[in-house]
């Protein structure tokens, strides 16, 4: 969690309520803008086979994305059904209907896995779900020779529909140990009863609709996970299956497969196998190690993208009429994949160039975000689901550049702008510190743990060796800077360079969260689930704890005076009176995680962690006695339509915060000067009730 001087909390509070209701006045003066970071990972992808530049993206947090040329550009169309955590591993536009799209998805919660159907009618805009709600659909298909029949692959069976979704029959007995976790599926252009099926454990084929199925797996090695299934364009008796064991063809429709060499067995696994329209002799293979391409329908094959792409969706698009006398070897179609942490990839040379076509897509999941208090231009961004995961902008967020060298194979978890620059938080435990002189990350900070106690003789071990622990969290204050790290609670006086421990209790817990006042003599930690305080730097300390349903406390918050906040499993907890009593917050709040809090007087801002539609922003402006949803920023070009932003921060002037959302990248948020000087007073007048619970 960032922390934030209590005056620019105050005012980021008062900004970002009032930014958060689209009906208020003045509301047009707020302008959201993109901080550039496009891309992220896309899992399926959809041309418009009568536009062929509409082009369609699934996501794998249930967002579809549109384009109007061709992949170049995209525009966020909305989510499909009301599951964020859903992965869209399917997108059908309608043969006869542009405007209809089928989507299949899976979802895995705490209760097992599940996902669905959907169908919409008005080109993505909103979506109807249908009897397969509780599915996980991993494929979807649609009958060339009959629109009407709808094919879907689930964990548990193959279901068919005859009426465009409507409806679905189960074509696979239930409970099946081998017809069951499917995975992939094609339908013979010219028979709609014939369907071929891959599940994790190789290929079955019906050739009835679905009421008799049989193994085709002859030639095939045991065990292949069947990932994708094409049909030659030219000859439906030809059929190919891309497996994690490789890719195989059957010129018998799939009575005997034979398979085909040139992908070596290192690429791993072949997510997707496409043959191109324009030249029937032209197969495309995307791996979890790059793009494949083979001129002679398979005979041979070469990589034509860097090994570290994973390609988990490919289509190609027609490029119009071919000019006069152009050889057929010379014909392509255009190639669009869908990558993970790449984004969209586009090749008009087929495969011989590519350029990256993400203007729009905005998907990336911030982490963690910091600004340097002496020059708000220059911001630092840490990424999940990037090539680069550790960006720095000197302009404000108009343009990045990678920060990574010195890091290695370590995986940055939290960044901070502290005196002396940019730290950083890793996995593995310890910190770095980013040298400007160099552009290098270097590891530093030595941590000393207490001094170990005496010997059998009496005297202390002198073979103490430092430890490199796993931060948590950092905070500093104007004597000394504070780490609670996972071997307990440190302070370094010299600004990071050594750390000292300082024991709260007879062993090393680990330390979740750490605040501190000015002088660093009071100092309030969490640990284990309790609460643990001293006002007396360190030297003594007492144990707090919240009521037993609150699952015990993960962070602490505090404005310096008596009140306090803990941040729980199941709400939020207010104390009034120093610790002694714990209150959960008042009524509207929902019992879920708190996975942000920022206070100002008058109004308190809660960010809730949630995979049902509770998640999201929540106000008070009674001091946590009621709270009211606040209503998320619109789906327009300029705003993300995600109302969770885990990661805040702001500096230099207070017009302008960044903003990381949960999985819509990272945000710049500008007001007009004007309305700043009563944006706490106008928020709070502004609340309405968004659905809160």
């Amino acid at each position: 969690m960032l922390t934030l001087p209590f005056k620019l909390r105050k005012l980021l509070i008062g900004v970002l309520a009032l930014l958060a209701f689209g009906t208020a006045p003045g509301a047009s003066a707020q302008v959201w803008r993109s901080a550039g970071l496009t891309g992220g990972d896309v899992r399926a992808l959809a041309v418009d086979p009568r536009n062929p530049k509409v082009v369609y993206l699934g996501s794998t947090d249930g967002h579809l994305f549109i384009s109007g040329d061709a992949g170049e550009s995209w525009k966020l169309r909305g989510l499909i059904g009301k599951n964020s955590n859903a992965v869209v591993t399917a997108l059908i536009v309608d043969s006869r209907h542009s405007s209809q799209i089928y989507a299949s998805t899976w979802t895995r919660e705490a209760a097992g896995e599940g996902g669905g159907v959907f169908t919409s009618l008005d080109g993505g805009a909103s979506w109807r779900e249908s009897s397969l709600g509780s599915h996980a659909v991993r494929a979807l298909a649609q009958a060339a020779s009959d629109p009407n029949t709808i094919v879907a692959g689930a964990l548990d069976g193959v279901f068919v529909s005859h009426d465009r979704g409507q409806n679905w029959n189960r074509t696979t007995p239930e409970g099946d140990p081998e017809l069951r976790n499917f995975d992939s599926l094609a339908i013979d252009p010219e028979n709609a009863k014939v369907i071929y099926a891959g599940t994790f454990h190789l290929p079955w084929k019906t050739e009835d609709g679905g009421r008799h199925w049989s193994p085709i797996h002859d030639g095939m090695i045991d065990d292949s996970d069947v990932l994708s299934l094409a049909i030659d364009i030219t000859d439906s008796q030809r059929v190919f299956a891309s497996a994690c064991s490789g890719i195989y063809r059957s010129n018998a429709a799939g009575a005997s497969w034979e398979k085909i060499e040139g992908i070596p067995y290192s690429s791993r696994r072949t997510l997707v196998i496409r043959q191109d329209p324009a030249r029937a002799s032209l197969l495309y293979a995307g791996t979890t190690e790059g793009l494949w391409k083979s001129d002679d329908a398979g005979g041979t094959w070469k990589r034509i993208s860097p090994r570290g792409w994973v390609i988990n969706a490919l289509v190609l698009e027609p490029t119009g009429e071919f000019p006069a006398g152009l050889a057929d070897s010379n014909r392509s179609s255009r190639l669009l994949l869908g990558t993970e942490q790449q984004g969209i990839v586009v090749s008009d040379d087929g495969g011989t160039t590519f350029h990256a076509a993400n203007e729009g897509f905005y998907h990336r999941r911030v982490l963690s975000v910091a600004v340097d208090a002496q020059d708000a231009r220059h911001i630092a961004a840490v990424l999940a689901n990037a090539p680069e995961p550790v960006v720095v902008s000197d302009d404000g967020g108009a343009t990045w550049a990678p920060m990574k060298k010195g890091l290695g194979t370590e995986r940055i978890v939290s960044i901070f702008a502290l005196r002396g620059g940019w730290w950083a938080t890793v996995a593995s435990g310890g910190l770095f510190h980013y040298d400007e002189e160099h552009q290098a990350w270097l590891r530093t900070g030595v941590f000393w743990p207490m001094p170990a106690p005496p010997n059998s003789s009496g005297n202390a071990d002198s073979k103490r060796q430092t430890v490199r622990p796993v931060v948590n969290d950092l905070y500093a204050s104007e004597v000394g800077w504070f780490a609670a790290t996972e071997q307990g609670l440190f302070c370094s006086r010299d600004e990071g360079r050594t750390w000292s421990s300082l024991r709260f209790s007879a062993s090393e817990l680990p330390v979740q969260s750490v605040r501190a006042s000015r002088d660093g003599e009071a100092l309030r930690i969490v640990s284990s689930g309790g609460m643990v305080f001293s006002d007396d730097g360190g030297r003594s300390w007492s144990w707090h704890d919240l009521p037993l349903e609150s699952g015990g406390a993960l962070q602490l918050e505090w404005s310096e005076q008596s009140t306090l906040f803990a941040e729980a499993r199941t709400g939020l907890y207010i104390s009034r009176d120093g610790a002694t009593t714990w209150n959960k917050a008042g009524a509207g709040l929902p019992s879920a995680r708190v996975e942000e809090l920022l206070l100002s007087p008058g109004l308190w801002l809660v960010s809730i962690q949630s995979a049902g539609e509770s998640g999201g922003l929540y106000a008070s402006s009674d001091e946590g006695l009621s709270w009211s949803r606040v209503k998320s920023p619109g789906a327009d070009d300029r705003a993300p339509t995600s109302a969770e932003f885990p990661v805040l921060a702001a500096g230099g002037t207070p017009e302008r915060i960044f903003a990381g959302s949960a999985s819509d990248g990272l945000y710049v948020l500008e007001l007009d000067r004007a309305l700043n000087a009563d944006a706490g007073r106008t928020a709070r007048s502004q609340m309405v009730d968004g659905g809160g619970h």
